[in-house]
């Protein structure tokens, strides 16, 4: 029997990582696509007539390191650069050459091409992810052709059709913000303005649970809003909203001092045995919570070790996404006690979507398929 004492650790642990998700989109499903070959991306550029965006740097830039850290692990970026651009990776050191050519002097330096090949702009030093993406829009909507509001548009529709609103947010900021056309620009506005208003009706739904006191039910919806309707108000809300309910489980445990140091070496035995999920979810609660004590800032420390090294990461995120996928079969099986199948059936989907070619997603498969016949298995060949 699990003790209230761990299930409440365990809800800790899993919002805050979760936050750290959301704010910082350090999972490997989010990063950008950097081609290498230069004469391959300018012809998969012109192919698909899509601008380039080159990073030209160096192994040991410091910003060009803080680039890949910080700036290019934003969801919303990375998201834009893989669907929208050709990104391009160049070390100055092994293309000298090429670096020369394209009148690069100073790392790291973005420059940013048509589909064609023509230069459009440079970048010179480190830029955050909020600035580079109006950049990017702006470059976007220089370089594409007339209908191109209109077919993202389409897009945008038919993602909503199925559901996918982060790709329909997408696709709508650069025709609200940045379209030619008046009125492809007023029909994106309102399409946005509807998907906010769904999204705050998740956060309203996540602060009526919290008044309720049914704290995992609220980290359960706030997290699916902030990874639903990335960059909407409302979900950079819900984030807030994470940090808070890990705080009041945190506080109500034991005193604060002695929690804070229990929580540390319990994230450095974590790390010693490689354990890198469990060590991020202590130290990112220490940070949240302990920032100006001692505690917090050998949190810190860990913790950036940990995310600047990219197997461990990976590491963690997999681990998460067990974590995640278990706690979403277990609360199938209490709607199915409760005798609520439908429920059930809607989070035994959810695993198998979201978390696909995992045992976890075999599992739900095999439950589904109890509750709702063979003929609801999903067919291998297709």
């Amino acid at each position: 029997m699990i003790s209230r004492f761990s299930l409440r650790l365990m809800f800790v642990c899993c919002a805050c990582c979760l936050l750290h998700t959301a704010l910082r989109a350090s999972a490997s499903a989010q990063e950008v696509e950097w081609r290498s070959d230069y004469a391959k991306a300018r012809q998969e550029a012109t192919e698909k007539k899509r601008p380039l965006v080159i990073d030209v740097g160096t192994e040991n830039c410091h910003y060009c390191k803080q680039l890949d850290l910080r700036t290019f692990r934003d969801p919303t970026l990375v998201a834009m650069l893989n669907q929208r651009c050709i990104p391009l990776k160049i070390d100055a050191d092994q293309h000298a050459r090429l670096a020369e050519a394209l009148r690069v002097t100073n790392y790291p330096t973005l420059v940013f091409a048509s589909a064609e090949g023509r230069i459009l702009g440079y970048q010179e030093g480190f830029i955050e992810a909020a600035p580079l993406h109006e950049r990017l829009n702006k470059l976007l909507f220089s370089s594409a052709a007339p209908d191109s509001g209109n077919r993202d548009l389409q897009e945008a529709v038919q993602a909503v059709a199925t559901g996918d609103y982060a790709r329909a947010i997408a696709l709508l900021k650069p025709v609200a913000e940045n379209g030619k056309d008046a009125t492809l620009q007023d029909k994106a506005k309102k399409m946005l303005q509807d998907l906010e208003q769904q999204a705050a009706g998740r956060c309203s739904e996540a602060r009526q649970l919290v008044e309720s006191g049914k704290m995992p039910q609220a980290v359960e919806t706030v997290t699916e809003l902030v990874r639903v309707y990335p960059g909407t108000k409302a979900a950079r809300e819900g984030s807030q909203l994470l940090v808070t309910l890990a705080s009041r489980v945190v506080q109500h445990e034991t005193p604060r001092g002695n929690l804070a140091r229990e929580q540390l070496d319990k994230a450095r035995e974590d790390y010693r045995r490689k354990q890198y999920l469990a060590c991020l979810d202590r130290c990112e609660a220490l940070i949240a919570n302990y920032a100006d004590s001692p505690e917090g800032t050998e949190a810190r420390k860990l913790a950036d070790e940990i995310k600047a090294n990219p197997e461990w990461t990976k590491q963690a995120c997999d681990q998460m996404g067990d974590r995640l996928s278990s706690l979403y079969l277990t609360l199938a099986e209490t709607w199915l006690k409760k005798g609520q199948p439908q429920q059930a059936v809607f989070y035994l989907e959810r695993v198998v979507q979201t978390f696909p070619n995992t045992r976890n997603a075999d599992i739900a498969q095999v439950r589904l398929a109890q509750i709702q016949g063979p003929s609801k298995m999903p067919d291998a060949n297709k």
